[in-house]
């Protein structure tokens, strides 16, 4: 097996239950999830099987969500599982575009976010939710992130005292959307947290191309919804016509693509790039280029 698979992950259930389903779907043990959605989160979940599985780490990893921000009130985990920490009536607050857009700007670009407290961040050789859990505080450390686009979709003033905003956001991995919100809250002066989230896009997985896990569940053939992992990686494909060659790779030991003469193989790599090698058409492995030759990285091996 080597394939990967473009999964919507409901809300209400956490990604491991997802893999586990699945595992039971597919009657394979080898598959994992390329990035955590909280239990109260939906949306994509993209997932890789069998030997696919070694390829993670090099999947474009930047995310899109549709997020809402409940404002006024603030909680201890940050979104809406949380216990309440402050109220505030949010009647009459400025929520103008330009007051909003002022606002959104700040949170544009490179920013340091300080991680939540219910995190399985590390502080101290223990998870922070595990010290939360048993009443104990810790200093929460900050991470640098990027918000390529924060856009603001809508204002919801159902409820005036408690508007809610629903925004668009692309983000580096690593970004707390759940942090983005009770910033957006103390910059606006009311407090706010997360209310709702969907992860839209992860990497090159949209929301458009998922698959519920009933419809995987209920379906004769669910490997019809497969798909080859290596189109979604953004390192260059290098076809290894020899067999000899292939076999060298295979078998962790370098080679040398050409002669270093104008025009061949050799001279167009780039140093130390990684490239996926194909040899008829099976992929072979990650490769890198090391002074004129191919170091092999990470293999498959193929029966």
């Amino acid at each position: 097996m080597f394939a990967a698979l473009n999964v919507y992950k409901p809300k209400g259930i956490t990604s491991h239950d997802v893999v586990s389903r699945l595992r039971r779907i597919y009657g394979l043990k080898k598959i994992g999830h390329l990035g955590t959605l909280d239990p109260l989160a939906e949306g994509v979940l993209p997932v890789c099987l069998g030997q696919a599985t070694r390829l993670i780490e090099y999947f474009p990893d930047d995310k899109r969500y549709t997020a809402e921000v409940t404002l006024g009130r603030t909680t201890t985990t940050l979104d809406s599982e949380g216990e309440e920490l402050s109220l505030m009536n949010c009647t009459g607050l400025d929520l103008s575009s330009e007051r909003l857009d002022t606002v959104l700007k700040q949170f544009t670009g490179t920013i340091l976010q300080q991680v939540p407290l219910y995190s399985a961040v590390h502080v101290g050789g223990k998870k922070l939710y595990e010290l939360a859990r048993q009443g104990k505080t810790a200093e929460l450390p900050t991470r640098e992130t990027t918000i390529h686009e924060l856009t603001l979709l809508g204002v919801n003033l159902e409820s005036p005292a408690h508007p809610v905003l629903t925004l668009d956001v692309h983000c580096s991995s690593g970004t707390y959307i759940r942090s983005l919100a009770r910033d957006i809250g103390d910059a606006l002066g009311c407090g706010a947290y997360m209310s709702h989230l969907v992860r839209t896009r992860h990497g090159c997985f949209d929301i458009q191309g998922s698959i519920s896990l009933d419809t995987l569940k209920e379906s004769q053939e669910p490997q019809q919804f497969l798909q080859d992992p290596v189109q979604f990686l953004t390192m260059p494909i290098l076809a290894i016509d020899s067999s000899e060659d292939a076999r060298l790779l295979t078998n962790g030991m370098k080679i040398t693509p050409g002669l270093p003469a104008e025009g061949t193989v050799a001279t167009r790599l780039k140093p130390n790039a990684l490239y996926m090698a194909v040899h008829n058409g099976r992929p072979v492995g990650v490769i890198q280029a090391v002074s004129q030759k191919l170091k092999p990285v990470k293999i498959f091996h193929w029966e």
